[in-house]
């Protein structure tokens, strides 16, 4: 008996001294030392809070903005050029083909050249998106990347086949030309697409990621404004003093986060949509019209190769329609005005290329290349009317002037204009990250004086209060 009262009076007093602590505690927080106490600890750990979370906020902006310079931005560039080249190697090879069997010489290397340039850009392209393949998280597109330097390989050989035929003046020597543009456009033309509009889907994303306002991060440093603001009122109230220096220098230094923040998010993301619009966009635009012109010249050429040795023409005469109507639209040619385009009477993706820019010099290059295709298109027409289209005559006519200047003015046109578009990317996208210059670093340092001034403010009136 003795024991359990002794164990009864252990628990009662164990109870009593924490009950006791409580009340103490209670009582301290009721206190004006203990508010004051806790009001130093709020602002301290807020300004902190704030400031770790503004400092993520744009150091992922930096991170985001860089990839987009020296990752992404290339590796779309990369993708563009594998697809681009692809389509010009396919083209130059069907028209130096014809060239070759019309015993014009200098036709034949110009355009035997050309094909040998591109399909060493497209190798040079690959190798790069290839040596990337590990950062791609598609396991799709990792395969497509491991499969395509071989299927590369099995084009340029059935395409040195085909030279080499041709050179001898044998009849296969066409039937391994339509293979190879067969394989070409079975395999590698969609397989390039893909990854190409793989690397748009990143592009628009990371740039949308950049254009983001920082609305929660303001949204903080608001209300750490709001309570600095609040913590001098109150302490006004009870200490008579009309100012505290340190969070008059803590509201500044908040005022100063605001500001930087706000600022710099509007000129880093105004440049980011520059980049979008001006660059990526347009460029898109401008290489999808690159990429139909030179399909459908190939077309232009495969159909002359098919006629010359009794093969199927239908399908080259249908592709080449179809890829007209995607370039020019149903203006071209006819004199009828497109809606909205002044003096310019084309549609299609040159028209969507037209309209996407702002810029006068690039509406410039395009009706250019508008023109140019007017007439090439023109020639196309003469080249289908000419008696046999396996006759010297369809040969001139692809070859000669003024179809083959013009296309050329198409291509040359297209692709400075594309140029023109990717050096404002990547200058938008250097100004917006010259714009967060510092700006992690300054976020951190005016979140760390926000502190240090607030807390110091109230151990003041502590000390004085004491």
């Amino acid at each position: 008996m003795t024991e359990i009262a002794t164990d009864t009076d252990d628990v009662a007093d164990e109870v009593a001294r924490r009950l006791a602590s409580g009340m103490r505690r209670r009582d301290l927080l009721r206190s004006t030392p203990g508010q004051w106490g806790v009001l130093l600890l709020v602002l301290v750990v807020a300004a902190l809070v704030v400031g770790l979370v503004t400092a993520l906020s744009v150091h992922s902006r930096q991170r985001t903005l860089g990839e987009l310079a020296t990752t992404m931005g290339p590796l779309r560039t990369a993708a563009a050029e594998f697809h681009r080249a692809l389509s010009t190697a396919d083209m130059a090879a069907a028209v130096a083909f014809v060239a070759r069997d019309q015993d014009r010489a200098i036709d034949r290397v110009t355009y035997e050249t050309e094909y040998e340039t591109a399909i060493g850009e497209a190798q040079s392209a690959l190798a790069a998106l290839v040596a990337a393949r590990d950062g791609n998280t598609d396991p799709q597109q990792r395969n497509l990347l491991r499969t395509l330097p071989g299927r590369l390989s099995e084009y340029t050989v059935l395409m040195e086949t085909a030279r080499a035929y041709n050179r001898e003046r044998e009849p296969v020597a066409s039937t391994y030309q339509l293979l190879a543009a067969d394989a070409v456009r079975a395999h590698l033309l969609p397989a390039a697409r893909e990854l190409q509009e793989a690397a748009r889907a990143r592009m628009a994303d990371a740039q949308r990621a950049a254009m983001s306002f920082p609305a929660l991060e303001l949204v903080l440093i608001g209300l750490l404004l709001a309570g600095l603001v609040a913590a001098q009122v109150w302490l006004r109230r009870r200490t008579n003093r009309m100012f505290n220096v340190g969070l008059l220098v803590a509201t500044a230094a908040a005022v100063a986060m605001l500001a930087w923040t706000t600022i710099g998010a509007i000129v880093s993301g105004s440049y980011a949509e520059t980049s979008a619009e001006q660059g990526t966009e347009v460029g898109d635009a401008l290489t999808d019209a690159r990429v139909t012109a030179l399909a459908a010249r190939s077309n232009e050429g495969l159909l002359l190769v098919a006629a010359r040795d009794g093969h199927d023409t239908g399908p080259y005469r249908l592709r080449f329609a179809e890829l007209r109507q995607r370039l020019v639209g149903r203006g071209a040619g006819t004199g009828v005005l497109q809606p909205g385009f002044a003096d310019a009477d084309y549609g299609g993706e040159l028209a969507v290329a037209r309209v996407a820019t702002d810029d006068e010099e690039t509406r410039d290059q395009v009706d250019a290349a508008a023109g140019a295709a007017d007439v090439w298109l023109a020639q196309h027409d003469t080249l289908l009317s000419t008696a046999g289209i396996a006759q010297a005559g369809a040969a001139e006519t692809l070859l000669g002037s003024p179809g083959a200047e013009s296309f050329t003015t198409v291509d040359d046109s297209l692709s400075s204009a594309m140029d023109d578009a990717r050096q404002v990317f990547n200058d938008a996208v250097e100004d917006a990250r010259t714009a967060l210059t510092g700006m992690t670093f300054g976020v951190v340092l005016l979140s760390a004086l926000t502190a240090l001034a607030a807390g110091a403010g109230v151990w003041q009136r502590l000390r004085e209060y004491r």
